[in-house]
């Protein structure tokens, strides 16, 4: 699929909505719900979808809207009976009025299609999964188990869906692996499953309580994602020092100007294509901004005369880098960020973890463009020289397929 051409991708993101609003129509034809009930629950679910609630470090989007949908199957029951029609239909002509609001705003076609794609998809599983639950023998099951069981077995089925489509649904030029699409997906997975059992809180309780249920669901809700919050935004400062502090060598005039942003750049689109999940790309991302922290010693006028090695800066940084607590893994990371990643009569070497060798390599390349000035093909060809021992061939290849989508590798002249 990322061989699509524009134009079809953007027939195709013209097609889909026109397709889900006539599914959802003739399904409202058939539905056993009020079609007022219906047109109050498409009108929730556009406006809920307006409410951004999350936008993490992986970059998946949240809003609200997941909640009304989560809802709306238990809301559209009577009896022990879901109206599955009337479910689909408010999802499929909320989800083609969702379509044209973001369009309107200027999306993408590349990125707007596959999320719809899969947003109904995963919604259609769910609203069948917990109806087909709902009648047979599990109609007489009491105490809440009626409503739990079906909806646990459907909820699992729609972050199944969501999570394959995230990875295999890719229109346009793909920097980001299958795998690192899938991992992003699942490290999201809490505010997802917050979500889902808020809308499920409010639907469960909406027969008997009526408006009432939407203060009752919300309100644990609202503790959870605010606690989200303020972790995110702890994250996004902690980064932003980070980052500033690495700026001192570059500043002072010890090294290169913008090399650990670049490196950083490099590294973490590395890292993502390669498939390392979300754990490993933030310390990708710390490693790679501080792995040249340890230049602050060459201020010194006795080490300058005494001499210094990449391995002395490498410690220097680690040193620098353990005064965090927190930043133990990265220390140890930037540590051997030198050392070739594997020796004669070995693999590989288990001490210089994949980190490393990302790092290693988004760093030499830097330098041999903007220090060196050689162009990111001869740069490319320094790497895959020393792709026996000294630089991991898989990390160079990653490099390679990255330029090669980014249109920067050109035919050096002679």
């Amino acid at each position: 699929m990322a061989d699509w051409s524009k134009s079809t991708i953007a027939t195709a993101s013209w097609a889909f909505p026109i397709v889900a609003g006539m599914a959802g129509l003739y399904a409202a034809t058939r539905a056993t719900t009020d079609p007022f009930e219906v047109v109050i629950a498409i009108a929730f679910l556009v406006l809920a979808s307006l409410v951004g609630v999350a936008t993490s470090n992986s970059g998946n989007r949240f809003t609200m809207g997941l909640a009304v949908a989560a809802a709306i199957p238990f809301v559209l029951t009577r009896g022990t009976g879901v109206d599955l029609a009337g479910s689909v239909a408010t999802y499929g002509v909320g989800l083609a009025i969702i379509w044209a609001l973001r369009y309107s705003r200027g999306e993408s076609h590349s990125e707007l299609l596959p999320t719809l794609i899969r947003r109904f998809a995963g919604y259609v599983v769910y609203a069948v999964v917990y109806s087909a639950m709902r009648v047979g023998f599990l109609a007489d099951l009491s105490g809440g188990w009626e409503d739990l069981l079906p909806f646990s077995v459907a909820l699992v089925a729609w972050i199944t869906v969501e999570v394959t489509l995230r990875a295999l649904l890719v229109l346009g030029p793909r920097e980001l692996s299958r795998s690192y699409l899938a991992r992003a997906l699942l490290h999201d997975l809490n505010v997802f499953l917050g979500l889902a059992l808020t809308g499920a809180m409010f639907g469960e309780l909406f027969p008997e309580l009526g408006w009432w249920a939407l203060p009752i669901a919300l309100l644990p809700y609202m503790f959870a994602h605010t606690a989200f919050k303020r972790f995110q935004e702890t994250k996004v400062t902690y980064k932003q020092t980070i980052r500033a502090l690495a700026r001192i060598p570059e500043v002072s005039g010890l090294g290169i100007d913008g090399h650990a942003d670049r490196t950083t750049e490099l590294a973490s689109s590395v890292s993502k294509e390669m498939g390392l999940g979300p754990a490993l790309v933030e310390d990708v991302e710390y490693a790679a901004l501080m792995h040249d922290i340890g230049r602050v010693s060459l201020n010194e006028p006795q080490v300058i005369r005494m001499g210094y090695t990449d391995d002395d800066i490498a410690r220097w940084s680690a040193e620098i880098i353990a005064e965090s607590p927190n930043l133990d893994r990265v220390a140890t990371h930037v540590l051997h960020q030198y050392e070739p990643f594997r020796k004669p009569g070995e693999q590989t070497d288990p001490e210089v973890s994949i980190v490393s060798r990302i790092i290693k390599v988004a760093a030499a390349y830097d330098w041999q463009v903007h220090d060196k000035g050689l162009s990111p093909l001869q740069a490319l060809e320094i790497l895959h020289a020393g792709a026996a021992y000294e630089y991991d061939p898989e990390v160079v290849a990653s490099v390679h397929r990255l330029l090669e989508t980014r249109g920067v590798l050109t035919p050096v002249r002679t």
